[in-house]
């Protein structure tokens, strides 16, 4: 093959500008024939991809098994669950009687603690409607420019 080929070859392969059938021809090339001196350095590239090939691992990878930590930790929170359930469901109902839930007998009391409460709700909520102010102005800019 010609010398001024190879070398063309190479320059185009350097710029990464060869084709699959023209780095076979310089893989070719630099296993079979004798090789001038200013292209040995290349013989090294082309040689070790075709030496590579017949390259194979033999040894066996050991498997290491997982110790099964986690399994008494799932069983231990199963029964912890399980036992929770089982007491909050059958507390005695006549402690639940016993204690004082807050009841106000008479109305006008009665009436002034709701009226407190439902303040203290109107409070919080209004809050969060002033903080929607600013997500409303967001909708006009933004209906400005997107047609539906």
């Amino acid at each position: 093959m010609e010398l001024t080929k190879i070398e063309d070859l190479l320059a185009r392969y350097e710029e990464g500008n060869t084709t699959l059938a023209e780095e076979q021809i310089l893989k070719d090339y630099f296993t079979t024939e004798d090789i001038p001196p200013h292209l040995q350095e290349y013989n090294s590239l082309f040689t070790y991809t075709v030496n590579a090939k017949a390259t194979t691992f033999n040894k066996d990878i050991p498997y290491k098994k997982r110790k099964k930590r986690f399994a008494f930790t799932g069983i231990a929170a199963s029964i912890a669950i399980a036992l929770g359930l089982f007491l909050a469901v059958n507390s005695p109902v006549e402690e639940i009687e016993q204690q004082q839930l807050g009841t106000i007998e008479d109305p006008e009391e009665a009436y002034l603690k709701a009226k407190e409460t439902l303040l203290l709700v109107s409070d919080a909520l209004n809050f969060g409607q002033e903080e929607l102010a600013y997500v409303d102005e967001f909708g006009k800019v933004t209906n400005k420019y997107i047609k539906e």
